[in-house]
């Protein structure tokens, strides 16, 4: 029994995890692709830690720094089926390139060059060439002796080092690996050491040298453990020793345990691969086989094989090709040999998707345009030498010129400058008063009209006017709470929560019921624009108001429940009960004559929603409607 509540409690566990990263996950995606109001749903999900508040940052655009753009790529590089492609758009839109006068910013280099390698490893390299090209017209501004430079300009040659590789070319990529690890010692930089070194076993591998390669791997590992944080080459340089020790054929237990902690790390897709691996050489060793079996459930090799197709689905081209391949050669090992070869054609038709025309393409331009970069750096050089002679002939001679000038020039830029500077501090001023008196005037406006019909109220006797009166000033105040919560408002969007509050309240005083009235609201932290808040604040302020005049009575208790809620990624539902005495049974909307209800079918229709009226023991209004952005989809 107590093993049983132990699975179950496992179970439970693993699902809720699994439910956690998904949030993360989609709020991620609704901010790269901008749906805020999705993000923040999905947000209001979460509990409250360091990572909501960071998300809660990104989607408020609340002054994001270039290091957290950066930890936001290094997130997102971490997933295994998200298109980067998607993530370049994004970064290239938001992210600026820093000022060169503040110096060479090294979390803008970093998160370029996590996009490039992204780019790169999903076979768009025609994207990361591009990217690369970018980085290097960035980091070429700033040529000078500082290590900033020299680290920048080192770590940069990554790229052109995996086009090596791509391309055999043994020799100038392992001179290229040398420097780069001879620098990042020089510069003490253990995170850049593993880069070079990580890129070291590609070009170990074409020169048959396991044992080097089994050793720089453990080296890479055990400069790992002098990190806080694992580089994001931890995982790789942990599958790359699984398959040298299962090629060796050595040290079972070890492959075990390292293949387990990618299975439960962020890398449990690749884990499939090794296992499957690891099977094609179990044949004769029946407690691994036994082992792989047990632990996904099956009951041979053919069924551990199609679960790991179907579980492999949202890997890349690249490493889905590893794993059928894989499995292919787990099959044949135990005797399943037309199995084994359906999977090795599969593996096949992958490697054309992979090494198609377009990556041909793309490695050619890659090479002309390093070849026109090189050219071009030649032919100005030897404009350079030309032009040295021609300026110092005249250097001597315009110093002196120059010399009295700039003297000349420099008191009368100083006087100039001093009145300019006050021109400016002046016009600051003037602005911000301007500002204020703006808002302060927009937060008056409604209380000013307010106030107007307040006045005539006393020269109005008709009852039926009154009523007509007070609607409208009620409808203003509602407008008045909504501008009121939106000018406070850093993010430009209404906590609809808060606004329901305010207006109960109001109504509440109003209509003399702040004693005899139970609220319930359910709303959470909701957020919404202008477009959507003022016809819904209205239509709230209707069905309220409409309550508070019919239904309720000073002396009885009064119950009013108010419910927001977000049904699914299109479609909201707003609530509102009372305990009234309700319509009378042969009450039909479509035949009202209330000018209020008229008003809320409009505003509905406004928000692409539909409205339901429940009149049972009491009355309740169901109003399904859309957000700003859903309705501009639509439209």
């Amino acid at each position: 029994m107590k093993q049983l509540l132990f699975s179950f409690f496992l179970l439970f566990t693993v699902t809720l995890k699994a439910q956690l990263a998904t949030d993360f996950q989609k709020i991620e995606n609704f901010i790269i692709e901008e749906k805020l109001d999705s993000a923040v749903f999905y947000l209001n999900k979460l509990k409250d830690g360091k990572d909501k508040v960071f998300l809660k940052k990104m989607i408020l655009k609340d002054e994001i720094s270039y290091k957290d753009y950066y930890q936001f790529i290094s997130n997102l590089a971490k997933r295994e089926n998200l298109d980067f492609i998607a993530v370049a758009n994004y970064i290239n839109k938001e992210v600026k390139t820093p000022k060169i006068s503040k110096g060479l910013n090294r979390d803008f280099f970093n998160i370029k060059w996590v996009l490039i390698s992204k780019l790169r490893n999903e076979i768009h390299l025609e994207e990361a060439n591009q990217e690369q090209l970018k980085l290097e017209s960035y980091i070429s501004k700033f040529k000078d002796a500082s290590d900033n430079y020299l680290w920048a300009s080192t770590k940069i040659q990554t790229h052109p080092l995996v086009i090596h590789l791509i391309e055999k070319n043994i020799t100038e990529g392992k001179e290229l690996i040398k420097k780069g690890v001879a620098i990042a010692k020089e510069l003490e930089d253990v995170e850049l050491e593993i880069t070079f070194l990580s890129h070291s076993k590609g070009f170990l591998i074409y020169e048959n040298k396991l044992e080097e390669y089994i050793a720089t791997c453990e080296y890479i590992l055990e400069l790992e453990k002098q990190l806080e944080e694992k580089t994001s080459y931890y995982y790789g340089t942990i599958t790359d020793l699984v398959n040298a020790y299962i090629y060796k054929g050595e040290d079972d237990e070890k492959v075990l345990k390292l293949i387990d902690e990618l299975y439960n790390s962020y890398s449990k897709l690749y884990s499939y691969m090794l296992y499957a691996q690891l099977m094609s050489t179990a044949k004769e060793k029946p407690e691994i086989k036994n082992l792989i079996l047990t632990k996904f459930n099956t009951s041979n090799v053919l069924e551990l094989v199609k679960k790991f197709d179907e579980l492999g689905k949202d890997l890349n081209l690249n490493e889905y090709y590893h794993l059928i391949n894989k499995s292919s050669d787990a099959l044949a090992e135990h005797d399943y040999f037309e199995e084994a070869l359906q999977y090795k054609h599969k593996a096949l038709q992958i490697t054309r998707d992979i090494y198609s025309e377009d990556l041909t393409r793309s490695l050619t331009k890659y090479k002309n345009q390093e070849a026109l970069k090189i050219k071009e750096e030649e032919i100005g050089l030897e404009k350079e030498q030309r032009q040295l002679y021609f300026i110092i002939a005249l250097l001597c001679f315009a110093l002196l010129i120059i010399t009295f000038v700039v003297l000349r020039k420099i008191k009368d830029q100083s006087n100039e400058l001093a009145r300019k500077n006050k021109l400016i501090e002046i016009s600051l001023e003037e602005k911000e008063t301007l500002i204020k008196e703006m808002h302060h005037r927009v937060k008056n406006n409604f209380q000013i009209i307010n106030s107007l019909l307040d006045l005539q109220t006393d020269e109005i006797k008709d009852v039926k006017a009154l009523q007509i009166l007070e609607k409208g000033r009620n409808r203003i105040k509602s407008m008045s709470l909504i501008h009121q919560k939106l000018f406070r408002s850093k993010s430009g969007l209404i906590n609809f929560n808060e606004f329901v509050d305010l207006l109960v309240k109001e109504l509440s005083y109003l209509y003399k019921l702040e004693d005899n009235l139970e609220v319930t609201a359910n709303i959470k932290d909701i957020f919404f624009d202008i477009d959507t808040a003022i016809p819904l604040a209205l239509v709230l302020n209707e069905i309220i108001t409409n309550s508070f005049k019919y239904a309720f009575e000073t002396e009885k208790n009064n119950k009013l429940e108010i419910t927001l809620d977000k049904q699914d990624s299109q479609n909201y539902l707003l609530t509102i009960k009372d305990n009234g005495s309700g319509f009378t049974k042969d009450f039909e909307i479509e035949q009202t004559t209330s000018s209020g209800l008229k008003l809320v079918k409009r505003l509905v229709r406004q928000l692409h929603g539909k409205l339901t009226i429940i009149n049972n023991e009491g009355v309740t209004f169901e109003i399904q409607f859309q957000d700003t952005e859903t309705r501009k989809e639509i439209n």
